[in-house]
C-alpha cells in the first residue's frame, strides 16, 4: 500500500515539518555527595532518637518498676492484699450473678427460681464426657448399611443427571465461583510473581546466623535479640531484603561506620529505625502515665507516699461497697427461694402389660 503525500495549501506555502523523534539516550552524570550526606544525617538521627528512647525504656523495666514495686508492698502491703483478696472474691460472686442473670433470660421465671436452678446445677454439676469417645460419623449413624431415607446414591440419582445434561457438570475445583484461587482464575491473573533466588535467601540467613546466634555471642543485648527474632520472621516469609537490612545493621555495629553502605540500603535502614521509633515512643507514652515512671530519681516520696494511700483507700473503699451490694442480692434471692413450695414429684405408672388391640 502506498502512503499518501501530505496535502499541500492552497494558498501556495508548504505546511511545517513535524519534529522528528530524537532516539539519543546520553548519560548524565550526578554528584550523589549532597544525597548521601543527607540520607547519612537522617540516619545518624534516627539512630540517636532510638538509643535514647530504648535507653529509657530499659530504665523503666530495669530499674524503676522493681523499686517502685518493693516500695509500694513495704509501704502498703497488707492495703494491697485486702484489695485483692476482696478482687478475686467479688469475682466469684459477679460469675454466679452472671449465671442466675442468664437463667432468668433463656430459661424464664423468677430470680428466685432461677437461683434454686443454678445452686442445683452447681451442687450436681453434669460428668464429662468420656476422654475417648468420638463424634458419630456417617459409618456409625442409622444409615451405615445404605442410602439414607431409602433414596438412591448420587451417582444414580436421575435428578442429578438431569442437571448436568441441562447445564453441563461443574467442577467445583476448577470453577472460578466456587473456587476463587482455581487453575483458571490463576490462568486469568496472569504469571505468578517471581520468587526470589533461594540460594541468596540462605546466604544471607548463614550470615546472619554467624552475627547474632545466641551460642555464637557471649553477650545478647536487647537490640541483637531483636534482630534475631526478626531474622528468623524473614526467612520464614522468604523476604531477602529484610536480611540484607539486618546483615547491614550487624555490620554497622561491629564496625561503626556506614562508608561501605550503598545510598539504597542506607535508606531502607533508615525508614526501619524510624518504624522502630515510632513503636518505642508509643511504649514510652504508656508508661510516662504509670506511678512508677521516674520512680528511682524522685526526691518527693513523702508525698507520692500520701497520694498512693488515700488512691488505695478510695479503691478500698469502692471494692467493699460493690461487695456489700453483691451480697445484699444474692441474700435477697435466697431467702426468696427458701419460701417456695418444692414442687412435688408424681409416681410414675408401671406400664400396663395389656395390648390395645
Amino acid at each position: 500500500m502506498r502512503r499518501r503525500a501530505p496535502k499541500q495549501p492552497t494558498n501556495g506555502h508548504s505546511l511545517p515539518r513535524r519534529p522528528t523523534a530524537n532516539h539519543c539516550r546520553a548519560l548524565v552524570l550526578t554528584d550523589g555527595a549532597g544525597v548521601r550526606k543527607k540520607l547519612k544525617k537522617e540516619y545518624e538521627k534516627a539512630r540517636r532518637d532510638l538509643d535514647t528512647s530504648q535507653r529509657q525504656l530499659d530504665q523503666f523495666h530495669q530499674t524503676d518498676l522493681p523499686q517502685f514495686t518493693r516500695w509500694l508492698n513495704s509501704q502498703f502491703g497488707a492495703t494491697l492484699t485486702e484489695l485483692r483478696e476482696l478482687s478475686q472474691k467479688i469475682a466469684m460472686e459477679e460469675q454466679l450473678i452472671f449465671q442466675i442473670e442468664s437463667e432468668v433470660m433463656f430459661g424464664g421465671g423468677s430470680h428466685a427460681r432461677a437461683y434454686q436452678r443454678v445452686m442445683e446445677m452447681r451442687e450436681n454439676p453434669e460428668p464429662p464426657p468420656p476422654a475417648d469417645a468420638e463424634e458419630p460419623g456417617p459409618e456409625d449413624g442409622p444409615f451405615r448399611d445404605g442410602p439414607r431415607n431409602g433414596h438412591a446414591a448420587d451417582d444414580d440419582d436421575p435428578f442429578k443427571a438431569f442437571f448436568n445434561d441441562l447445564f453441563g457438570e461443574l467442577n467445583p475445583d476448577e470453577d472460578p465461583f466456587f473456587n476463587p484461587g482455581g487453575p483458571r482464575a490463576r490462568h486469568r491473573a496472569g504469571p505468578a510473581p517471581r520468587a526470589q533466588s533461594s540460594g541468596r535467601l540462605k546466604e544471607l540467613y548463614r550470615a546472619v546466623v554467624r552475627l547474632l546466634h545466641p551460642d555464637r555471642l557471649q553477650e545478647m543485648t536487647a537490640q541483637k535479640t531483636e534482630w534475631w527474632h526478626q531474622a528468623q520472621t524473614a526467612y520464614e516469609a522468604g523476604d531477602a531484603e529484610q536480611l540484607e537490612v539486618i546483615l547491614t545493621l550487624c555490620e554497622i555495629g561491629e564496625s561503626g561506620t556506614i562508608a561501605q553502605t550503598s545510598a539504597s540500603l542506607l535508606q531502607r535502614i533508615t525508614a526501619q529505625l524510624k518504624s522502630s521509633l515510632r513503636q518505642i515512643k508509643r511504649q514510652l507514652t504508656e508508661r510516662r502515665r504509670d506511678p512508677a515512671w521516674n520512680f528511682s530519681g524522685r526526691a518527693d516520696r513523702d508525698v507520692m507516699a500520701a497520694t498512693m494511700q488515700r488512691a488505695l483507700t478510695a479503691d478500698l473503699k469502692g471494692l467493699r461497697g460493690r461487695w456489700q451490694e453483691i451480697q445484699e442480692t444474692i441474700a435477697e434471692w435466697k431467702a426468696a427461694a427458701a419460701r417456695l413450695k418444692v414442687p412435688r414429684r408424681r409416681k410414675r405408672r408401671a406400664p400396663s402389660m395389656e395390648f390395645p388391640f
